[in-house]
């Protein structure tokens, strides 16, 4: 009677173990398939971030060299960046076979980025240029640093971090300098963590 009872007890273990693995494998799993996901829609955090850059560096220009207008560059540059956005989210809907935990997470969180940088922009009215750049500096490195952690990817968490320190720096600087800050907040935390993150991936494809 006691062998036996030993025996289950040693049973249920191994069967507790074996779930735990293969719990970890699911998770594991799930982690490299929304890695992967995110290499593919690099593109955009590829694209969005040289789309700003280029919008605030034009504007930058203008300014210096007393150009009327520049400010138009934002008006046409991210109506446009949302259009092709639009396009390029609804062919990668289409292709989309598998739905994971934690690609539903970072939809999530670059749903709600979305949303604060549009209301943020909304009351720039209100709240001025300087506050408006600081916030969305300060958004840039929030999503980041999240999307960074969860696929534990330390150049997304390391740019956030520079997003944050920019985000401080602008503090310090006048409206039109504000404009250079923010094409380096995003050169640190959308266009260099991002080549990197499809780089790796697309290597690991050929492996």
């Amino acid at each position: 009677m006691y062998h036996k009872t030993k025996q289950n007890k040693t049973n249920k273990m191994e069967n507790t173990n074996l779930e735990a693995t293969e719990s970890m494998d699911i998770i594991n799993k799930m982690i490299t398939n929304a890695k992967s996901k995110l290499a593919d829609d690099g593109f955009l955090l590829i694209f969005w971030g040289w789309v700003v850059i280029a919008a605030a560096l034009i504007h930058y220009s203008t300014l210096k060299l007393n150009i009327q207008h520049g400010e138009y560059a934002w008006a046409i540059l991210m109506p446009l960046g949302g259009i092709i956005s639009a396009v390029y989210g609804y062919k990668q809907g289409k292709k989309k076979k598998v739905k994971t935990y934690v690609g539903t997470y970072l939809g999530y969180l670059w749903g709600a980025f979305g949303i604060g940088m549009v209301l943020t922009l909304v009351c720039m009215p209100q709240y001025g240029i300087k506050v408006t750049y600081f916030m969305l500096m300060i958004l840039y490195g929030v999503a980041t640093f999240v999307c960074g952690g969860i696929l534990n990817f330390k150049p997304l968490i390391i740019g956030s971090l520079l997003s944050f320190a920019c985000a401080i720096l602008s503090n310090f600087c006048g409206e039109v300098d504000q404009l250079l800050i923010i094409s380096i907040a995003l050169l640190c935390s959308y266009v260099i963590p991002g080549h990197l993150l499809r780089a790796k991936f697309k290597s690991q494809q050929h492996v």
